[in-house]
């Protein structure tokens, strides 16, 4: 790691310790805490995981973000786990991917992690599933190794961003005037971008006819 790195990281991990009371660091941890990279490298087949780090300041998101990631990075990579039962795939998911992977950040540890899964993932079985307001948030690098893509109603100011380059204009002025449940689908499956609509519900929501 870098000098650079190694002193940016001490100095958040300083001021999250003396000013953060979240609860992510205490002077003596309880019997019951379990330690969290321990419980996600024994992950089976079929189980899902869920970690709510909504409590936490946004420093110590990106810690425990990043220590998930490095965990299930490290059980697929090469000189990563010697298990024999690993899950075939895992499929991270994380909202507001553009908190870890911004689009201005040029470098820092968490956008190593990300970049290293949004381009090697797949090959290893390690999928990253990420949702955010604007794509055009997200680090260019990230957006470009997504395989699929699925969009909600923009603005034109958003689909005016070079990351919305390979749409066409038509089918940009109609995500632009999306009604609620629609949404675009873009895959190499598909020719051309496919728009689809969530079912109705199955039961009278508040205020239908």
């Amino acid at each position: 790691m870098r000098a650079q790195s190694v002193a940016r990281f001490r100095r958040l991990l300083r001021r999250i310790v003396q000013t953060r009371q979240t609860g992510i660091f205490v002077p003596h941890r309880s019997r019951h805490v379990k330690n969290l990279s321990e419980e996600i490298a024994k992950i089976r087949g079929g189980e899902t995981i869920v970690v709510d780090i909504a409590r936490l300041a946004d420093d110590e998101q990106t810690l425990v973000f990043g220590d998930i990631l490095r965990t299930v990075y490290n059980l697929y990579a090469e000189e990563g786990s010697e298990r024999e039962d690993l899950p075939e795939k895992v499929i991270i998911f994380v909202d507001e991917l553009n908190k870890y992977a911004p689009a201005r950040e040029k470098e820092s540890p968490i956008l190593e992690q990300v970049l290293d899964i949004a381009e090697r993932g797949r090959s290893l079985g390690v999928v990253l599933f990420g949702a955010e307001q604007f794509m055009s948030a997200v680090h260019e690098r990230v957006a470009g190794n997504a395989s699929t893509l699925v969009l909600g109603r923009s603005g034109s100011a958003e689909l005016s961003s070079p990351v919305y380059r390979f749409l066409d204009p038509a089918i940009k002025a109609n995500i632009s005037r999306l009604q609620k449940g629609e949404l675009i689908l873009s895959h190499a499956t598909f020719r051309q971008p496919v728009k689809i609509s969530f079912p109705k519900p199955a039961y009278l929501q508040e205020g239908a006819t």
